[in-house]
């Protein structure tokens, strides 16, 4: 399984899903990042703020946070 990400407890805690199945929400969504669709609209779509945006961008929150 993957490092539990603060986007992963929030689905797991709002749709009372497993790990595995909220990191296959969490997949999807970085998918369709990857094909093009702005990140935040991405989180929007699925009810999320954009506090959660470096949980489904494959960069290191710390490179940007100083």
């Amino acid at each position: 399984m993957a490092k539990l990400t603060e986007l992963c407890l929030a689905i797991m805690n709002r749709e009372d899903f497993t790990q595995e199945e909220a990191e296959e929400v969490i997949q999807e969504m970085k998918e369709r990042v990857k094909e093009g669709d702005d990140p935040e609209e991405v989180l929007f779509d699925e009810g999320f703020e954009p506090d959660y945006i470096f949980d489904i961008l494959d960069v290191n929150r710390e490179d940007f946070i100083r």
